[in-house]
Order: structure tokens, then sequence, then C-alpha cells
């Protein structure tokens, strides 16, 4: 019978790498997600404020307010009678090679088209 004793070792170390950047992989779609659900919450934000009358520097600054990353914001008042939110956000890739695949710092855009009157 052969000696085994450093196989399970090796076989772990050969695995280790792809594991740990499944993980870090996981993460980061996890925080991209977060991003854009966030953006999207903001949306009704957004709308709010607008109803209260609000202009466009005071809503900039209402929904950056306390963020941990800055969200960029355009609004487009449509001549057909609709607006055009536009909002983005980035996220630092913390897995190493991921920007291989994904734009480091990835950037998270949502466009909403909503009703509105004049």
């Amino acid at each position: 019978m052969k000696n085994e004793k450093g196989q399970a070792l090796i076989e772990f170390v050969l695995i280790l790498p792809a594991l740990i950047f499944l993980i870090f992989a996981t993460i980061d779609f996890g925080r991209i997600l977060y991003t854009k659900n966030h953006l999207e919450s903001r949306t009704g934000d957004i709308l709010s404020l607008l109803a209260d009358g609000k202009s466009y520097d005071e809503i900039k600054n209402q929904i950056n307010y306390q963020n941990s990353y800055p969200i960029e914001l355009k609004l487009d008042y449509g001549s057909d009678g609709y607006l055009t939110i536009d909002m983005s956000g980035v996220v630092d890739l913390i897995t190493p090679g991921l920007n291989l695949i994904l734009d480091d710092p990835y950037l998270v855009k949502i466009t909403r088209v909503v009703p509105y009157e004049s």
C-alpha cells in the first residue's frame, strides 16, 4: 500500500484558490445587487421630493446624504409628459481578477420613466 498522507493536503491546496475566488465573487455580486436595489428604492424618494416642490440641487443633496458612495442623478423632463430619472452608483470590486470580466469600479445604472404633470 502506498503512502497517501499528503494527498488530501495537495487536493486542498489545488482547490483553495478557486474556492476563495468564488466566495469573493459572490460577495461582489451581492454588493452590486444591493447597490442596484438601493438606487431603485431612492426613485420613490426622488418622486416624493419632486411632489414637495424641491429643486434639483436639494434632491441631489438629499439622496446623497449619509451614503457610502455618491449617487449621480439626472432628471429629464420630456415633452411627452414623462420624467426620466437616471441614477448611477459605483461598486469597488474586491475580488482579484474579476476586473478582467467586469469594469473596476463597476458602474451600476438604473433608468425609470414616470408620468408627470407640469
